[in-house]
């Protein structure tokens, strides 16, 4: 007999860790479709030509490869029959969080497939056109851009949508969504039923709609049916909602637009940097950029006119999705209703086993503390065991967004070392009643639950759905006395939920918010993990289990790192300043390559932020040979009072920045006093200021121009450039100070 209870036990545990393990495995990208597939439908393999027209090169605002790159779109959307226009404005922004305000000039391309009925408000399409200084944008955000190219072709091949569909191409996103502020402030949103902005955070993954407009109920219901992987959830909402980052979209739902983010966000390590190539790109990932895409044209295009509007009034949803292939959505006032009946079922399931003697109110709240202590370690030990990973291989903690290139074996290994802590906490737990076990676990995920519907409405259904399946099994243990094969079978409900739910959340959240916060996907898995305790409680007593788990945790972690050590990235900058040069680097220490300018010991110190904020944190210096560059050109003539001030920035120059007084004005516009960045006027502007102010003017060259490169050997092939982002990257700097 007992040979068959605990085959039936190892069962259900096997059963659970299937469903876990078809629950990551389903988190995927479609697979691409041939450049020969039927007209009608999306073909990564189309879409995947235009991305090798478009991504040859880092092409950022005001860049002349940005202008080939817009001339590449706007001749392959009028090609495919869309009304194009290119749109040329001068924007003007203040962004206090990064201590600079920005005047640009940005080339917004946009392209308007016309309806088979129109008159009411068009769908608008967004994605930027613009890369990073230092990468060719293939992801970020050049699938997305191939995508709604592709679209705009299947849209015309199959007989288009009854609303016109504007898809717009922004210009100037990588340097604070300039592009999308220029085109609100022309066209505004009213005219517009809906945004889909589509993003990339990496190079690869499936596409994860992680951001709504408010009153989402209608646009998440199209969304359900939009793509074969309709991957998307209320809590992502909710933690993106609580992150200091902005897209597009950000812009458009300031405005009070309605609509949709999404994107994909694994392989980071090539994000922003020179591999973000059309060969390093997953084309899956573009495959499923497409196929929600034109998914979402479709649905949205030829819906009612007042559907998104209805959401307005209706409010929010909390939705999820079922291994990535089936969405689920109900109104958040449904899911504060269920919170609260899950939380009296639990309450009343332990008044009624105390009544009958087969629950004990402290029996729950000792399990309850074993299992929250489990918690605790396994997250604590993560913690620390991220550390001597970052101790070991130091150079994880400067890889893109601080995530090693593999991240999967740390996962897996602080997962599996909370397992360990749970078998550890199943020994202790031995001899508590089968009632006690199923109510301590519950309840330390009924109390953030209830916490959440208060707060977060939109995470409850992650902690919802596993105890709503464990009530029964309390109620059963409450009533009768809780062995047999029934009630173990009952047990595993609650961890097979979550098992369903979990894995795929727990992966990208750790990918979303960087490997050191593992922490807390480790503690989110960890109130899963819990839910397991009733059947490991039923295992016979072997204290090499939880032993034997924690060996393999850290031999997964051992693997980890081994295969961490991301490549070797390395940047050089070149100042002059005011006749004075040095050599600059944001590197932690001096490599092969840097030596050849910094030494052997480089001066160690941090430049003004207000000078060069794009220079903040620690520097490695050294002398440089002065006046390699051509210096911004300044030419100040006063009046009364009042100095104009003509600025010509160099040959090759990316953008200027310049240092204003008080009272200072461009364009016909009052400045800020602090830094000011120019953008896209390559042939100069002008200032006024007060007669007396001093200027301090300084011209930013992407990468090393020929004069200086030809101090340096080659990068050798063991390093690679710094992305943008991260730190300080390659470049050259001329900076000139003058008094009017």
């Amino acid at each position: 007999m007992v040979g068959v209870r605990l085959l039936r036990v190892l069962s259900l545990l096997l059963v659970v860790a299937a469903v876990g393990v078809l629950s990551a495995l389903a988190f995927r990208p479609p697979r691409p479709v041939a450049a020969d597939a039927p007209d009608g439908g999306f073909s990564s393999g189309r879409a995947m030509a235009h991305l090798r027209e478009i991504a040859q090169r880092p092409h950022p605002i005001g860049s002349e490869e940005n202008a080939r790159v817009r001339s590449v779109i706007a001749g392959i959307a009028r090609g495919h029959g869309a009304e194009v226009v290119e749109e040329a404005d001068r924007v003007l922004v203040e962004l206090p969080e990064r201590g600079v305000t920005r005047d640009a000039v940005v080339h917004n391309v946009v392209a308007r497939v016309p309806g088979t009925a129109p008159g009411g408000r068009a769908l608008l399409v967004v994605a930027h056109h613009d890369s990073v200084p230092t990468g060719p944008g293939a992801a970020d955000d050049g699938a997305a851009v191939a995508a709604m190219l592709e679209a705009i072709r299947a849209l015309g091949a199959s007989g288009g949508v009854r609303d016109d569909v504007v898809f717009l191409f922004t210009d100037g996103e990588e340097t604070g969504s300039v592009g999308a502020r220029a085109f609100v402030a022309r066209h505004g949103v009213a005219g517009f039923s809906a945004v889909l902005n589509f993003e990339a955070r990496g190079s690869g993954g499936p596409v994860w709609m992680f951001e709504t407009g408010a009153g989402n109920g209608p646009l998440v219901s199209a969304f359900a049916g939009a793509s074969s992987r309709p991957i998307g959830n209320s809590l992502a909402k909710e933690v993106y909602r609580l992150m200091p980052n902005y897209s597009d979209f950000t812009v458009f739902t300031d405005a009070g637009a309605n609509g949709l983010n999404s994107a994909f966000i694994e392989h980071v390590e090539d994000y922003h940097s020179i591999e973000d190539t059309p060969d390093g790109l997953d084309e899956g990932s573009l495959q499923h950029h497409g196929e929600t895409v034109l998914g979402l044209v479709r649905t949205l295009g030829n819906a009612d006119p007042g559907l998104v509007d209805s959401g307005f009034a209706g409010g929010d949803a909390v939705y999820f999705d079922l291994f990535s292939r089936v969405q689920v959505g109900y109104p958040v006032w449904f899911a504060v209703g269920l919170a609260v009946v899950t939380a009296l079922g639990l309450v009343a399931g332990v008044v009624v086993g105390a009544r009958r003697g087969r629950i004990c109110a402290t029996g729950v709240l000792r399990v309850f503390g074993v299992l929250l202590g489990a918690v605790v370690v396994a997250a604590v030990a993560a913690l620390l065991g991220w550390r001597l990973v970052a101790r070991a291989q130091p150079r994880v903690e400067f890889a893109a967004l601080d995530n090693p290139a593999e991240p999967g074996w740390f996962t897996a290994g602080f997962c599996l070392l909370g397992l360990a802590a749970l078998l550890v906490a199943a020994r202790l737990l031995r001899g508590r009643r089968p009632g006690e076990l199923v109510a301590g676990g519950l309840l330390l995920g009924a109390l953030p639950l209830v916490a959440a519907a208060v707060l977060v409405p939109g995470a409850t259904w992650l902690l919802q759905w596993p105890l709503l399946a464990g009530l029964p099994a309390l109620w059963w243990a409450a009533l009768r006395d809780g062995s047999g094969g029934g009630s173990a079978l009952l047990e595993s409900l609650a961890p097979l939920v979550a098992a369903a739910l979990y894995p795929p959340v727990v992966g990208t959240l750790l990918v979303a918010l960087g490997t050191p916060l593992l922490v807390a996907g480790v503690g989110l898995a960890g109130v899963a993990g819990v839910l397991l305790a009733p059947l490991l409680v039923r295992l016979p007593a072997r204290g090499w289990a939880g032993l034997g788990a924690a060996v393999v945790a850290a031999g997964l972690v051992v693997v980890g790192v081994q295969r961490a050590e991301p490549t070797l990235r390395t940047a050089l900058l070149y100042l002059d300043d005011r006749g004075g040069a040095s050599w600059l680097s944001g590197d932690p220490e001096v490599s092969a390559w840097t030596w050849n300018a910094l030494g052997e010991r480089p001066e160690r110190g941090v430049l003004l932020k207000e000078d060069f904020p794009m220079l903040t944190g620690p520097l490695l210096r050294a002398p440089a040979p002065a006046g390699l560059l051509d210096p911004p050109g300044v030419q100040v003539s006063a009046g009364a009072g009042i100095a104009r001030v003509a600025v010509r920035p160099g040959a090759g120059v990316w953008r200027t920045q310049v240092v204003v007084p008080a009272g200072c004005r461009s364009g016909g516009r009052d400045l800020p006093a602090g830094v000011v960045e120019f953008y896209g006027q390559a042939g100069g502007f002008e200032l006024e200021c007060p007669v007396g102010a001093e200027l301090a003017v300084t011209d930013h060259r992407i990468g090393l121009p020929a004069e200086v490169a030809a101090l340096l050997p080659p990068r050798p092939a063991g390093e690679l450039p710094v992305q943008s982002g991260s730190r300080a990257y390659d470049g050259a700097l001329t900076r000139v100070v003058v008094r009017l």
